[in-house]
């Protein structure tokens, strides 16, 4: 996916969710922001936490885990509350017949669909108004058992494409695969049930899928059960009491 143009936008406060000029999501458009969970202000992010995420925060076995759930809920909240207009801590979460993650919002007041995917440090956050989504990263490792893992998550067409590559064009072109299927699990609520990711095909179900470098290293995809006019990139980035926000917007492009 290319990124033919870029423009800043300047913002500011622990606040921003409140402010006018937070970026406004169009009908048609994707939403994607990049942040990283090892830059924040912990005790901040959880002043805007729930009693239930800070349990569960509580509960993580590894301080570094614990700290970037925290990061990562913080995030959730005030990127969804600054479209909503709302402090990111008057938001109110319930899950659906799958286990997926809805907002609780007003009779008449339109959906806001999102979903959330991390690796390491790395986290993505897709927004739309416009339907399910699904969003997945990972970080391009090898994978000695890939053949195996191949043969009983990917379809046949995947699995040959595979063994056809030359080693060093493997491990990206698996994690291709792999991200690409894990977004559309979660964009359609599947992934939540136990089923392997292989055993649906994405344009088959008319879902569209944009695959993307989200930092060197990685691999992500993004799954929406409509096309996109538009997917806009924004990277979420503090230092002390500043936000700044970079937008790239993108062509579609259904795989």
């Amino acid at each position: 996916m290319s990124a033919p143009s870029s423009e800043t936008l300047a913002c500011a406060g622990a606040d921003k969710a409140l402010q006018p000029d937070w970026p406004q999501l169009n009908p048609g458009e994707i939403h994607v922001w990049q942040t990283r969970l090892d830059e924040a202000a912990h005790e901040q992010e959880k002043a805007v936490l729930s009693e239930d995420e800070l349990d569960r925060a509580a509960r993580y076995r590894f301080r570094q885990d614990s700290l970037r759930f925290v990061a990562g809920r913080a995030r959730l909240r005030r990127i969804l509350g600054g479209y909503l207009g709302l402090s990111p801590e008057d938001l109110i979460f319930c899950r659906g017949p799958q286990g997926k993650p809805w907002l609780f919002l007003n009779p008449g007041e339109a959906p806001l669909y999102f979903n959330v995917t991390h690796a390491d440090a790395v986290a993505l956050y897709a927004v739309t108004r416009e339907g399910e989504v699904g969003i997945d990263i990972e970080r391009i490792r090898e994978i000695p058992d890939w053949a195996g893992i191949a043969g009983s998550c990917f379809a046949p067409r995947e699995r040959a494409r595979l063994r056809r590559l030359p080693p060093d064009r493997r491990m990206r072109a698996f994690f291709e695969s792999w991200t690409r299927q894990e977004a559309f699990l979660k964009a359609s609520g599947e992934g939540l049930t136990g089923k392997k990711p292989g055993r649906s095909s994405a344009q088959h179900a008319g879902y569209s899928l944009h695959s993307f470098t989200p930092a060197p290293g990685y691999l992500a995809t993004l799954a929406s059960a409509f096309v996109a006019d538009r997917v806009i990139f924004q990277t979420w980035s503090e230092a002390g009491a500043s936000i700044a926000l970079t937008a790239v917007e993108t062509q579609d492009s259904t795989l």
